[in-house]
This record gives C-alpha cells, structure tokens and sequence, in this order.
C-alpha cells in the first residue's frame, strides 16, 4: 500500500471531508490506517463502491484470528452471529426471517400509524425545542418497537446505549462494552417477556422461528432483535436531522412548505447529499479482484466509503451541489448487494412522512441558532448534529 492517512476525516458541519474530495479525483483505491491500526484500501469512487458492496469476493465474517478492524478496542465484526457479520448462505437464512416485514408493500400498510406517530409527536412540539430530542429520534424509536410488539419504553436510555454501542472512539471502552451488554440485556428481557405474553409483533415472529422452528439459535435471537431497533432508529434519526438542517440552511425546506410533492424526490438527494453514514462496513477481499481503480489482493481489507461514492463527479451531474429536483436516486446510502439495508423501505417511508408532516405542520420552521454554532457527532459510525434547536 502507497502513503497512508489515518481514518476517518472529519469535516464538521454536515460537509464532505476535504480528503474525500481528494480522494476522488487524485486517489480512489489508496491505503489509510484505521482507528485500530491496520490499514485498509479507501475506495471512494461509485463504480469501486458499488462492485466492494455487490460482489460475493469480499466478506463481512471478520471472525477469524488477526482479522482487520476499524476500530482500536471494540468493533461490530467482533460479534459472530449477528446479520451484518454474516455471508451467504448463513446470511440469507438470516435475513429472510425478517425481510418479509419490511418489503415495499408492507410498508406501505406501516404509513398511516408512521403519520400518527409523527402527528402525536408534533402537536407537542416546543418551541423553541431541539428536533432531535422531540422528534427526529423518538419517531423512528416508536415506530420500530411498535413493529416489534414491544412497548415504547426507556427510549432515553436506550437512546444513550445506542450512541455507546455505533460509536468509533467518542466513548471509551469500558462504555461501548457496557451499552452492548445493556442492549442485549434488554433484548433478553424482550424476548422473555414476550415468551410469557405472546403477540403477532415482530419479534413474536421470530421467537417462533426459535423456538417452534429452529431457524434461529439463541444468541441469534438475541443479536437480531437489538439489531432491528438499533438499526430501525439511528440510520433514520440521523438523516432526518441532517436533511433537515441541509434544506434550512439552502432555503430549500421553503419549497418544501409550498410543495410538499416535492419531499420524495428531496428525501433521496438528502440521502445522497446527506446519507446518515460516512461507510459500509469493512470487508476484506477472499480472492484477488480487479476493481475499476485498481487490484486489491486476497486478504486485504476495503473500506467502502459511500458518503464519498455518491458525490463521484462521474455518476452524479454537480455532485456537491444539494438539488432537490435532482433526476437521478441511484445513490449508495443503503448500500448494495447483499446487505442491502434492510429498513430501506421503512426507512424512506419514515422520511417522507416526517418531511411532508413538518412542512405541513410548520412551514415558517427555522433555526434558533447560528448554523456554526451546531454540534456535529465525531467518532461515530453515524453522522449528524447531536442537537437541532429550531423555531416554528
């Protein structure tokens, strides 16, 4: 590998990091040093992006003895079994207990009680009051454990656990190994109590498929029903605030109030523009493979930094420019290939119903605060302001 940097680069301020744009045009496929101390190849391009995401060549099962990790202490890859550490066909086995429950036309059966959330949410919303605490985070929180037969209870702590568990160096060791063992606690505890009060939720769906199928071990269990609220809520809350800051500080949210037909098409170049994380997932190449920028050799990892793969000049027309009539969604923000997200579809509907309920509801909606004077979270697989104090 050539000269290295050290990852991750941060640029504040919802921006992309100077190095990325860099990288794009000058050194695609080029090493960094992780957090951890082993190096990786940064592939920032679309094409390289999209084909490290796609191709069964690269694995997420980083399970084995000296394995690359992003992190120095404490890292995702360090937990076998779970959905995001798993290869076909192990993966799919997986993933096809659950995908059923987040399909397109499922989802769109979610809308109406996802547009209740956000209007009970709303109707009290302060003002002044910071977005993320009122809404940004508890809408996508309700609406997961909703789908999950749980009850939407200790939302703050959990909400504190989540933060430990995704983060990269902003909590020390001992914090991010507490909230994961939290978070499984409260998983177990979940489980147990739906074992003894059955429902037709979600996560009664799979307790059957552990407990009356076999389909599922225990520690699976456990591992995918902390996963979906982790999941189903940080991805969502990071790119609503971030969407949302991005359309007040371009005045585009005005347009927005006037026409609020336009929040689809704004909700994909938000997430482009403003995608909720900065990578996939590390992987690490099982053969040699000829990417569009170069070779990455057997054994060598990649990080597929997506963030960067949808400001790619190549792919998007004035790719740094936030246009919310913007003809294309081919964007990278969930992925691609086999862990494709999930909650895609969860997600977009989650998006566009907060959008066209804030504008609706609040059309004059503004910041109460300079826009440099806002918090950005760092050290953080998620990105995002850590609060977003507006006015209505």
């Amino acid at each position: 590998m050539g000269s290295v940097e050290r990852y991750p680069f941060w640029a504040g301020a919802g921006e992309i990091a100077p190095e990325f744009v860099r990288r794009l045009r000058a050194a695609p496929l080029d090493a960094v040093e992780l957090p951890s101390g082993d190096r990786a190849w940064l592939a920032v391009r679309y094409d390289d992006v999209a084909e490290v995401l796609a191709s069964r060549a690269f694995t997420r099962n980083l399970t084995y003895p000296g394995a690359p990790r992003v992190a120095a202490d404490f890292d995702v890859s360090d937990l076998p079994g779970a959905i995001l550490n798993l290869d076909p066909p192990e993966h799919t086995r997986v993933r096809r207990l659950v995908a059923g429950a987040f399909t397109p036309r499922l989802v769109e059966r979610q809308r109406p009680r996802i547009r209740a959330v956000c209007g009970e949410l709303l109707d009290g919303l302060a003002n002044p009051a910071d977005l993320i605490d009122a809404f940004a985070f508890p809408m996508p929180m309700v609406v997961i454990c909703e789908m999950l037969g749980v009850p939407r209870t200790d939302l703050d702590r959990f909400r504190d656990w989540s933060s430990a568990y995704v983060s990269l160096s902003a909590h020390p060791l001992e914090e991010r190994v507490a909230a994961l063992e939290q978070l499984q606690e409260y998983a177990r505890e979940m489980i147990r109590r739906r074992r003894a009060a059955p429902g037709d939720g979600l996560l009664d769906a799979l307790i059957r498929a552990r407990d009356e199928e076999d389909r599922l071990s225990e520690d699976e269990l456990v591992l995918m029903t902390f996963s979906l609220i982790v999941a189903g809520h940080e991805a969502t809350t990071a790119a609503l605030s971030r969407g949302v800051f991005r359309l007040l500080v371009t005045g585009r949210y005005a347009d927005l109030a006037d026409d609020p037909g336009r929040v689809p098409a704004a909700v994909e170049e938000i997430l482009r523009h403003d995608p909720p994380a900065d990578a996939a997932f590390l992987r690490v190449a099982t053969e040699d493979v000829r990417l569009p920028s170069g070779r990455v050799r057997a054994g060598e990892a990649v990080l597929a930094v997506t963030s960067a793969a949808n400001r790619d000049p190549a792919k998007f027309d004035r790719p740094d420019v936030f246009d919310i009539a913007r003809p294309t969604a081919d964007h990278l923000a969930f992925g691609r290939g086999p862990h494709y997200c999930l909650g895609a579809s969860l997600a977009r509907a989650e998006l566009q119903i907060a959008l066209a309920e804030l504008v609706t509801r609040f059309p004059r909606l503004r910041l109460a605060v300079p826009p440099g004077s806002i918090e950005w979270r760092t050290g953080s697989l998620m990105l995002g302001p850590t609060t977003l104090p507006v006015e209505h």
